[in-house]
């Protein structure tokens, strides 16, 4: 069966903290503070390792399932025909920055699973493709698809009428 990969997309709060926690360190370095300098720095290796190895790197869809991979540790399985709800992230207070990237996945037990392809509207796109019963909440595939699926019903009305037309002569 089709096999497809998609890339995570590059976050740039976390590379903005790299970058910034790495002048941190030179700053340390310069003004001689050698002692706390060589802490903060292990500590800062800790955490990039953190985000480039333990985090997810690409998520794959081969057959119905949606499978996150990371470079270290367990990948995650998802049955995509389980799945209810494709959608934009929702706002919440308790989570002050929300990736404008990200997508949120609902399952039918009420799980929430947050993905961050780079390229969304494929990813959607062959996530409806595998699961034709997922409802998508998402601004760019509606405005995209909306009119196609318009076209569509009107096409089968049209069909469904001039089939009803037929009949009746027949």
């Amino acid at each position: 069966m089709k096999k497809i990969e998609f890339k995570r997309a590059l976050n740039p709060a976390i590379l903005y903290f790299e970058i910034f926690y790495i002048i941190y360190v030179v700053v340390e370095f310069i003004f001689g503070n050698l002692m706390s300098a060589i802490i903060v720095a292990i500590f800062g290796i800790a955490i990039v390792v953190y985000f480039n190895l333990f985090r997810p790197y690409k998520y794959t869809i081969e057959r119905k399932n949606l499978i996150i991979n990371r470079r270290l540790g367990k990948d995650k399985e998802i049955n995509l025909l389980t799945c209810e709800t494709i959608c934009d992230p929702v706002p919440k207070m308790t989570k002050i920055i929300t990736s404008p990237r990200a997508l949120e996945i609902y399952t039918g037990n009420k799980k929430r699973i947050v993905v961050t392809p780079r390229d969304r509207m494929k990813f959607i796109e062959e996530v409806v493709r595998v699961n034709k019963r997922i409802h998508v909440q998402n601004k760019e595939y509606a405005a995209t698809h909306h009119s196609y699926e318009k076209k569509r019903k009107r096409r089968l009305k049209e069909e469904a009428q001039a089939a009803r037309k037929q009949e009746t002569k027949s």
